[in-house]
Protein backbone atom coordinates (compact mmCIF):
# COMPACT_ATOMS: atom_id res chain seq x y z
CA UNK A 1 0.00 0.00 0.00
CA UNK A 2 2.89 2.87 1.13
CA UNK A 3 5.02 1.43 -2.47
CA UNK A 4 1.53 2.34 -4.52
CA UNK A 5 1.34 5.65 -3.01
CA UNK A 6 5.31 6.20 -3.28
CA UNK A 7 4.94 5.42 -6.66
CA UNK A 8 1.82 7.56 -7.31
CA UNK A 9 3.86 10.96 -7.67
CA UNK A 10 6.13 9.20 -9.91
CA UNK A 11 3.54 8.12 -12.56
CA UNK A 12 1.40 11.79 -12.25
CA UNK A 13 4.66 13.19 -13.21
CA UNK A 14 5.20 11.25 -16.16
CA UNK A 15 1.61 12.10 -17.20
CA UNK A 16 1.58 15.97 -16.66
CA UNK A 17 5.28 17.27 -17.01
CA UNK A 18 6.62 16.51 -21.00
CA UNK A 19 8.72 19.20 -21.34
CA UNK A 20 8.68 18.62 -24.90
CA UNK A 21 4.60 19.03 -24.67
CA UNK A 22 2.92 22.69 -25.96
CA UNK A 23 0.25 23.50 -23.61
CA UNK A 24 -3.16 25.02 -25.37
CA UNK A 25 -6.39 26.75 -24.53
CA UNK A 26 -9.48 25.89 -25.91
CA UNK A 27 -9.16 28.34 -28.62
CA UNK A 28 -5.72 26.60 -29.88
CA UNK A 29 -7.34 23.28 -29.61
CA UNK A 30 -10.48 24.57 -31.76
CA UNK A 31 -7.65 26.21 -34.26
CA UNK A 32 -6.13 22.44 -34.49
CA UNK A 33 -9.23 20.57 -34.72
CA UNK A 34 -10.14 23.56 -37.81
CA UNK A 35 -6.77 22.10 -39.46
CA UNK A 36 -7.01 18.57 -39.01
CA UNK A 37 -10.68 17.33 -38.97
CA UNK A 38 -11.92 15.26 -41.29
CA UNK A 39 -15.66 16.54 -40.90
CA UNK A 40 -14.17 20.09 -42.57
CA UNK A 41 -12.72 18.67 -45.45
CA UNK A 42 -15.70 17.04 -46.03
CA UNK A 43 -17.82 19.94 -46.00
CA UNK A 44 -15.17 21.81 -48.21
CA UNK A 45 -15.56 18.98 -51.06
CA UNK A 46 -19.60 19.60 -50.74
CA UNK A 47 -18.81 22.92 -50.78
CA UNK A 48 -16.61 22.27 -53.75
CA UNK A 49 -19.31 20.25 -55.49
CA UNK A 50 -22.36 23.05 -55.26
CA UNK A 51 -19.60 25.96 -56.76
CA UNK A 52 -18.73 23.32 -59.48
CA UNK A 53 -22.65 22.96 -60.38
CA UNK A 54 -23.02 26.64 -60.31
CA UNK A 55 -20.66 27.04 -62.29
CA UNK A 56 -22.29 24.28 -65.07
CA UNK A 57 -25.82 26.06 -64.81
CA UNK A 58 -24.23 28.92 -66.33
CA UNK A 59 -23.03 27.45 -68.80
CA UNK A 60 -25.77 28.92 -71.07
CA UNK A 61 -24.72 31.62 -70.97
CA UNK A 62 -22.01 31.45 -72.76
CA UNK A 63 -22.43 30.34 -76.81
CA UNK A 64 -20.73 26.08 -77.67
CA UNK A 65 -17.81 26.72 -80.44
CA UNK A 66 -17.02 23.60 -82.32
CA UNK A 67 -14.45 22.99 -84.50
CA UNK A 68 -13.52 19.86 -86.82
CA UNK A 69 -11.41 18.72 -89.81
CA UNK A 70 -10.73 15.52 -91.56
CA UNK A 71 -8.46 14.34 -94.19
CA UNK A 72 -8.99 11.40 -96.15
CA UNK A 73 -7.72 9.07 -98.91
CA UNK A 74 -9.43 6.38 -100.89
CA UNK A 75 -8.02 3.69 -102.78
CA UNK A 76 -10.53 1.48 -105.90
CA UNK A 77 -10.93 -0.21 -108.45
CA UNK A 78 -13.50 -0.31 -111.53
CA UNK A 79 -13.88 -2.22 -114.87
CA UNK A 80 -13.57 -0.45 -118.10
CA UNK A 81 -14.66 -1.04 -121.48
CA UNK A 82 -11.89 -3.28 -122.48
CA UNK A 83 -12.82 -5.94 -120.00
CA UNK A 84 -10.09 -4.79 -117.07
CA UNK A 85 -9.54 -3.00 -114.27
CA UNK A 86 -8.60 0.85 -113.85
CA UNK A 87 -7.06 1.82 -110.33
CA UNK A 88 -8.35 5.03 -109.07
CA UNK A 89 -7.45 6.83 -105.91
CA UNK A 90 -9.30 10.00 -104.23
CA UNK A 91 -8.67 12.54 -101.68
CA UNK A 92 -11.00 14.27 -99.76
CA UNK A 93 -9.71 17.54 -96.88
CA UNK A 94 -12.73 19.14 -95.13
CA UNK A 95 -13.02 21.55 -92.42
CA UNK A 96 -15.93 23.33 -90.46
CA UNK A 97 -16.70 25.39 -87.58
CA UNK A 98 -20.28 26.13 -85.97
CA UNK A 99 -21.30 28.41 -82.98
CA UNK A 100 -24.59 27.94 -81.03
CA UNK A 101 -26.36 30.08 -78.53
CA UNK A 102 -29.11 28.97 -76.34
CA UNK A 103 -31.55 32.30 -76.59
CA UNK A 104 -34.62 30.40 -74.31
CA UNK A 105 -35.46 27.03 -73.39
CA UNK A 106 -38.18 25.48 -72.55
CA UNK A 107 -39.69 28.93 -71.52
CA UNK A 108 -36.54 30.41 -69.36
CA UNK A 109 -35.69 27.00 -68.01
CA UNK A 110 -31.93 27.60 -67.88
CA UNK A 111 -32.46 30.59 -65.95
CA UNK A 112 -34.36 29.26 -63.19
CA UNK A 113 -32.44 25.98 -62.50
CA UNK A 114 -29.56 28.47 -62.62
CA UNK A 115 -31.48 30.65 -59.75
CA UNK A 116 -31.84 27.34 -57.72
CA UNK A 117 -28.11 26.79 -57.87
CA UNK A 118 -27.14 29.52 -56.50
CA UNK A 119 -29.51 28.73 -53.71
CA UNK A 120 -27.85 25.43 -53.19
CA UNK A 121 -24.43 27.35 -53.04
CA UNK A 122 -25.92 29.72 -50.55
CA UNK A 123 -27.32 25.98 -48.62
CA UNK A 124 -23.66 24.38 -49.02
CA UNK A 125 -21.92 27.75 -47.57
CA UNK A 126 -24.36 27.70 -44.31
CA UNK A 127 -23.68 23.80 -44.21
CA UNK A 128 -19.67 24.20 -43.52
CA UNK A 129 -20.63 26.85 -41.06
CA UNK A 130 -23.04 24.58 -39.56
CA UNK A 131 -19.59 21.57 -39.54
CA UNK A 132 -17.54 24.22 -38.12
CA UNK A 133 -19.72 24.96 -35.15
CA UNK A 134 -20.48 21.30 -34.66
CA UNK A 135 -16.57 20.89 -34.43
CA UNK A 136 -16.23 23.78 -31.89
CA UNK A 137 -18.87 21.70 -29.47
CA UNK A 138 -16.94 18.67 -30.01
CA UNK A 139 -14.11 20.49 -29.31
CA UNK A 140 -15.69 22.16 -26.12
CA UNK A 141 -16.79 19.11 -24.73
CA UNK A 142 -14.00 16.79 -24.97
CA UNK A 143 -12.19 19.93 -23.61
CA UNK A 144 -13.78 19.81 -20.72
CA UNK A 145 -13.90 16.93 -20.34
CA UNK A 146 -9.99 16.82 -19.65
CA UNK A 147 -10.35 19.81 -17.56
CA UNK A 148 -13.39 17.84 -15.46
CA UNK A 149 -10.68 14.94 -15.07
CA UNK A 150 -7.69 16.54 -14.64
CA UNK A 151 -9.13 18.58 -11.82
CA UNK A 152 -11.08 15.61 -9.95
CA UNK A 153 -7.37 14.04 -10.34
CA UNK A 154 -5.81 16.83 -8.23
CA UNK A 155 -8.60 16.58 -5.89
CA UNK A 156 -7.87 12.57 -5.26
CA UNK A 157 -4.51 13.86 -4.50
CA UNK A 158 -5.39 16.04 -2.12
CA UNK A 159 -8.22 13.13 -0.31
CA UNK A 160 -4.80 10.77 -0.52
CA UNK A 161 -2.54 13.14 1.22
CA UNK A 162 -4.99 13.89 3.65
CA UNK A 163 -5.68 9.94 4.62
CA UNK A 164 -2.44 9.92 4.02
CA UNK A 165 -1.71 11.43 6.80
CA UNK A 166 -4.35 10.55 9.07
CA UNK A 167 -3.02 7.27 8.49
CA UNK A 168 0.31 8.18 9.48
CA UNK A 169 -0.72 10.36 12.96
CA UNK A 170 -3.34 6.78 13.60
CA UNK A 171 -0.58 4.42 13.81
CA UNK A 172 1.40 6.76 15.89
CA UNK A 173 -1.39 6.89 18.57
CA UNK A 174 -1.95 3.48 17.98
CA UNK A 175 1.87 2.81 19.32
CA UNK A 176 1.41 4.51 22.16
CA UNK A 177 -1.85 3.14 22.81
CA UNK A 178 -3.78 6.10 21.91
CA UNK A 179 -6.25 4.76 19.40
CA UNK A 180 -8.03 1.10 19.19
CA UNK A 181 -7.32 -1.29 16.56
CA UNK A 182 -10.59 -0.63 14.97
CA UNK A 183 -9.58 3.37 14.13
CA UNK A 184 -6.18 2.31 13.32
CA UNK A 185 -8.12 -0.56 10.52
CA UNK A 186 -10.79 2.16 9.74
CA UNK A 187 -8.22 5.08 8.55
CA UNK A 188 -6.11 2.34 6.85
CA UNK A 189 -9.36 1.45 4.89
CA UNK A 190 -10.21 5.35 3.71
CA UNK A 191 -6.11 5.51 2.43
CA UNK A 192 -6.67 2.25 0.24
CA UNK A 193 -10.03 3.64 -0.73
CA UNK A 194 -8.73 6.84 -1.49
CA UNK A 195 -5.61 5.03 -3.26
CA UNK A 196 -7.72 3.29 -5.13
CA UNK A 197 -10.26 6.27 -6.08
CA UNK A 198 -6.64 8.30 -7.35
CA UNK A 199 -6.09 5.29 -9.75
CA UNK A 200 -9.03 5.62 -11.91
CA UNK A 201 -8.71 9.37 -11.52
CA UNK A 202 -5.72 8.60 -13.34
CA UNK A 203 -6.96 6.57 -15.66
CA UNK A 204 -9.93 9.08 -16.88
CA UNK A 205 -7.63 11.47 -17.55
CA UNK A 206 -5.95 9.39 -20.22
CA UNK A 207 -9.52 8.36 -21.81
CA UNK A 208 -10.26 12.15 -21.79
CA UNK A 209 -7.57 12.85 -23.50
CA UNK A 210 -7.50 10.32 -25.85
CA UNK A 211 -11.12 11.78 -26.57
CA UNK A 212 -9.76 15.16 -27.35
CA UNK A 213 -7.36 13.60 -29.34
CA UNK A 214 -9.52 11.89 -31.39
CA UNK A 215 -12.01 14.73 -31.97
CA UNK A 216 -9.10 17.66 -32.90
CA UNK A 217 -7.36 14.72 -35.55
CA UNK A 218 -3.97 14.60 -33.64
CA UNK A 219 -3.33 11.60 -32.72
CA UNK A 220 -0.21 11.07 -31.12
CA UNK A 221 0.38 14.39 -30.55
CA UNK A 222 2.70 15.97 -27.91
CA UNK A 223 -0.58 18.66 -27.31
CA UNK A 224 -1.63 19.08 -23.61
CA UNK A 225 -4.55 21.19 -22.51
CA UNK A 226 -3.59 23.89 -20.76
CA UNK A 227 -5.86 23.65 -17.39
CA UNK A 228 -4.88 27.47 -16.12
CA UNK A 229 -6.82 28.81 -19.14
CA UNK A 230 -10.07 28.01 -18.46
CA UNK A 231 -13.48 29.97 -18.39
CA UNK A 232 -16.24 30.73 -15.68
CA UNK A 233 -19.42 30.18 -15.89
CA UNK A 234 -22.21 33.13 -17.02
CA UNK A 235 -24.55 34.21 -14.26
CA UNK A 236 -28.21 33.71 -14.43
CA UNK A 237 -29.21 37.05 -15.45
CA UNK A 238 -26.69 36.62 -18.25
CA UNK A 239 -27.56 32.78 -19.49
CA UNK A 240 -31.72 34.39 -18.57
CA UNK A 241 -31.64 37.21 -21.44
CA UNK A 242 -29.90 35.37 -24.47
CA UNK A 243 -31.54 36.27 -27.08
CA UNK A 244 -33.30 32.96 -28.78
CA UNK A 245 -33.67 34.15 -31.70
CA UNK A 246 -33.33 30.82 -34.38
CA UNK A 247 -32.81 32.73 -37.61
CA UNK A 248 -28.67 32.73 -36.99
CA UNK A 249 -29.34 29.05 -36.73
CA UNK A 250 -27.66 27.81 -39.87
CA UNK A 251 -29.52 24.44 -40.48
CA UNK A 252 -32.31 26.25 -40.30
CA UNK A 253 -30.89 29.04 -42.97
CA UNK A 254 -30.03 25.87 -45.19
CA UNK A 255 -33.07 24.81 -45.08
CA UNK A 256 -34.76 27.52 -46.12
CA UNK A 257 -32.17 27.85 -48.95
CA UNK A 258 -33.01 24.12 -50.48
CA UNK A 259 -36.75 24.77 -49.91
CA UNK A 260 -36.22 28.21 -52.56
CA UNK A 261 -33.48 25.71 -54.74
CA UNK A 262 -36.39 22.90 -54.71
CA UNK A 263 -39.26 25.18 -55.86
CA UNK A 264 -36.74 26.67 -58.58
CA UNK A 265 -36.22 23.17 -59.74
CA UNK A 266 -40.21 22.59 -59.68
CA UNK A 267 -41.31 25.29 -61.42
CA UNK A 268 -38.24 25.09 -64.25
CA UNK A 269 -39.41 21.86 -64.56
CA UNK A 270 -42.89 22.84 -65.40
CA UNK A 271 -41.52 24.44 -68.15
CA UNK A 272 -40.47 21.88 -70.08
CA UNK A 273 -44.18 22.19 -71.83
CA UNK A 274 -42.85 25.63 -73.83
CA UNK A 275 -40.72 26.16 -77.04
CA UNK A 276 -37.02 26.30 -76.97
CA UNK A 277 -35.43 28.93 -79.44
CA UNK A 278 -31.54 28.69 -80.19
CA UNK A 279 -29.73 30.79 -82.67
CA UNK A 280 -26.64 28.97 -84.40
CA UNK A 281 -23.92 29.69 -87.06
CA UNK A 282 -21.58 27.27 -89.38
CA UNK A 283 -18.89 27.54 -91.59
CA UNK A 284 -17.60 24.43 -93.93
CA UNK A 285 -15.02 24.07 -96.23
CA UNK A 286 -14.28 20.71 -98.63
CA UNK A 287 -11.72 20.32 -101.60
CA UNK A 288 -10.05 17.21 -103.20
CA UNK A 289 -6.49 18.71 -102.85
CA UNK A 290 -5.37 20.96 -99.74
CA UNK A 291 -5.01 23.98 -101.65
CA UNK A 292 -5.40 27.38 -100.03
CA UNK A 293 -5.92 29.75 -103.45
CA UNK A 294 -8.96 28.83 -103.85
CA UNK A 295 -10.17 28.79 -100.33
CA UNK A 296 -12.67 31.64 -100.67
CA UNK A 297 -14.36 29.89 -103.16
CA UNK A 298 -15.10 26.28 -101.59
CA UNK A 299 -16.42 27.23 -98.73
CA UNK A 300 -20.03 28.05 -96.93
CA UNK A 301 -21.67 29.86 -94.45
CA UNK A 302 -25.51 28.54 -92.97
CA UNK A 303 -27.33 31.20 -90.13
CA UNK A 304 -30.44 29.82 -88.86
CA UNK A 305 -32.63 30.36 -86.21
CA UNK A 306 -34.19 26.87 -84.17
CA UNK A 307 -37.51 26.51 -82.44
CA UNK A 308 -38.38 23.22 -81.08
CA UNK A 309 -41.75 21.81 -79.04
CA UNK A 310 -41.97 18.89 -78.12
CA UNK A 311 -45.59 18.27 -78.03
CA UNK A 312 -45.67 14.64 -76.56
CA UNK A 313 -42.67 12.74 -74.71
CA UNK A 314 -44.67 9.70 -73.09
CA UNK A 315 -45.56 11.29 -70.02
CA UNK A 316 -41.93 11.66 -68.78
CA UNK A 317 -42.75 15.35 -68.20
CA UNK A 318 -45.46 14.84 -66.36
CA UNK A 319 -43.59 12.37 -63.83
CA UNK A 320 -40.44 14.41 -63.67
CA UNK A 321 -42.64 17.40 -62.41
CA UNK A 322 -44.74 15.22 -60.30
CA UNK A 323 -40.80 14.30 -58.66
CA UNK A 324 -40.36 17.35 -58.06
CA UNK A 325 -43.52 18.63 -56.68
CA UNK A 326 -42.84 16.06 -54.17
CA UNK A 327 -39.15 17.12 -53.37
CA UNK A 328 -40.72 20.41 -52.65
CA UNK A 329 -43.13 19.18 -50.52
CA UNK A 330 -40.37 17.00 -48.42
CA UNK A 331 -38.38 19.71 -47.68
CA UNK A 332 -41.13 22.03 -46.86
CA UNK A 333 -42.19 19.18 -44.16
CA UNK A 334 -38.63 18.69 -43.27
CA UNK A 335 -38.15 21.91 -42.31
CA UNK A 336 -41.06 22.54 -40.74
CA UNK A 337 -39.65 19.30 -37.76
CA UNK A 338 -36.39 20.83 -37.89
CA UNK A 339 -37.95 23.99 -36.71
CA UNK A 340 -40.04 22.58 -34.04
CA UNK A 341 -37.05 20.49 -33.26
CA UNK A 342 -34.54 23.09 -32.90
CA UNK A 343 -36.88 25.38 -30.44
CA UNK A 344 -37.58 22.09 -28.03
CA UNK A 345 -33.36 22.09 -28.06
CA UNK A 346 -32.77 25.66 -27.51
CA UNK A 347 -35.44 26.06 -24.76
CA UNK A 348 -33.83 22.59 -23.12
CA UNK A 349 -30.32 23.87 -23.71
CA UNK A 350 -31.25 27.64 -21.95
CA UNK A 351 -32.83 25.66 -19.08
CA UNK A 352 -30.19 22.77 -18.35
CA UNK A 353 -27.70 25.92 -18.39
CA UNK A 354 -29.94 27.90 -16.02
CA UNK A 355 -30.07 24.75 -13.45
CA UNK A 356 -26.36 24.27 -14.39
CA UNK A 357 -25.48 27.37 -13.07
CA UNK A 358 -27.76 27.15 -9.99
CA UNK A 359 -25.85 23.83 -9.18
CA UNK A 360 -22.35 25.11 -9.56
CA UNK A 361 -23.42 28.07 -7.25
CA UNK A 362 -24.91 25.54 -4.55
CA UNK A 363 -22.00 23.05 -5.09
CA UNK A 364 -19.45 26.21 -3.97
CA UNK A 365 -22.05 26.66 -1.17
CA UNK A 366 -21.52 23.10 0.22
CA UNK A 367 -18.05 22.93 -0.23
CA UNK A 368 -17.28 25.91 2.00
CA UNK A 369 -19.83 24.13 4.31
CA UNK A 370 -17.53 21.06 3.84
CA UNK A 371 -14.32 22.62 4.95
CA UNK A 372 -15.51 23.96 7.52
CA UNK A 373 -17.07 20.96 8.80
CA UNK A 374 -14.07 18.91 8.39
CA UNK A 375 -11.83 22.17 10.10
CA UNK A 376 -14.65 21.39 13.42
CA UNK A 377 -14.13 17.45 13.10
CA UNK A 378 -10.91 17.77 13.46
CA UNK A 379 -10.85 19.97 16.43
CA UNK A 380 -13.10 17.95 17.75
CA UNK A 381 -11.15 14.59 16.87
CA UNK A 382 -8.23 16.39 18.41
CA UNK A 383 -10.41 17.29 21.76
CA UNK A 384 -11.55 13.23 21.78
CA UNK A 385 -15.34 14.73 21.39
CA UNK A 386 -16.12 12.38 17.94
CA UNK A 387 -14.47 9.12 16.74
CA UNK A 388 -11.98 8.41 14.13
CA UNK A 389 -15.07 7.47 11.80
CA UNK A 390 -16.63 10.87 11.49
CA UNK A 391 -13.63 12.20 10.81
CA UNK A 392 -12.83 10.21 8.23
CA UNK A 393 -16.71 10.85 6.64
CA UNK A 394 -15.69 14.74 6.94
CA UNK A 395 -12.99 13.62 4.90
CA UNK A 396 -15.03 11.83 2.40
CA UNK A 397 -17.94 14.94 1.96
CA UNK A 398 -14.41 17.43 1.52
CA UNK A 399 -13.55 14.91 -1.58
CA UNK A 400 -17.20 14.58 -2.99
CA UNK A 401 -18.14 17.85 -3.14
CA UNK A 402 -14.75 19.37 -4.70
CA UNK A 403 -15.57 16.75 -7.30
CA UNK A 404 -18.88 18.47 -7.41
CA UNK A 405 -17.99 21.74 -8.16
CA UNK A 406 -15.53 20.68 -11.29
CA UNK A 407 -18.49 18.45 -12.52
CA UNK A 408 -21.43 21.60 -12.19
CA UNK A 409 -18.75 24.02 -13.38
CA UNK A 410 -17.77 22.38 -16.66
CA UNK A 411 -21.31 20.95 -16.90
CA UNK A 412 -22.26 25.12 -16.83
CA UNK A 413 -19.69 25.59 -19.70
CA UNK A 414 -20.56 23.00 -21.96
CA UNK A 415 -24.50 23.92 -21.71
CA UNK A 416 -23.50 26.96 -22.69
CA UNK A 417 -21.48 26.21 -25.28
CA UNK A 418 -24.69 24.08 -26.55
CA UNK A 419 -27.12 27.04 -26.49
CA UNK A 420 -25.00 29.26 -28.15
CA UNK A 421 -23.96 26.50 -31.09
CA UNK A 422 -28.24 25.72 -31.45
CA UNK A 423 -28.54 29.88 -32.00
CA UNK A 424 -25.80 29.59 -34.80
CA UNK A 425 -23.15 31.59 -32.99
CA UNK A 426 -19.65 30.70 -32.04
CA UNK A 427 -19.55 29.52 -28.41
CA UNK A 428 -16.56 30.96 -26.27
CA UNK A 429 -13.42 29.87 -26.05
CA UNK A 430 -11.26 32.31 -24.49
CA UNK A 431 -11.30 36.22 -22.95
Amino acid sequence: MIKTACLLPLIISVLFAQTDSLPLDLSGWVRVAMENSPNIDISSADLMSAEASLTSSESFLWPRLSLSSSAAHSWSSVPDISGGYTDIDNASWSMSASVSQEILASGGSSWLRLSGSRHSLDASGFDMDQARLDLTMDVVEAYYGVIEDVQLLVSSRRAMDRSTEQLRRTKALYEIGGVTNLELIQAEVQQSTDNLALLRREQAVSNSYTTLYQTAGVIGTEYRVNTNAVLQPVSIAAAMNYNLDMSGNNSIASSIERITAAEYTCEANRRAYWPSLNAGGSWNWSNDELDFEDFSDRDSWRVSLTLSWTLFDGFSRESIIQSSRASVLRQQASHEALMNSIKSFILTAQNNLISSIRSWELSLEVLNQANEKLRLSRMSYDLGSIPLLDLLDAQSSVTSAEASVESSRTSCLIAEARLLVLLGRTPRVGE
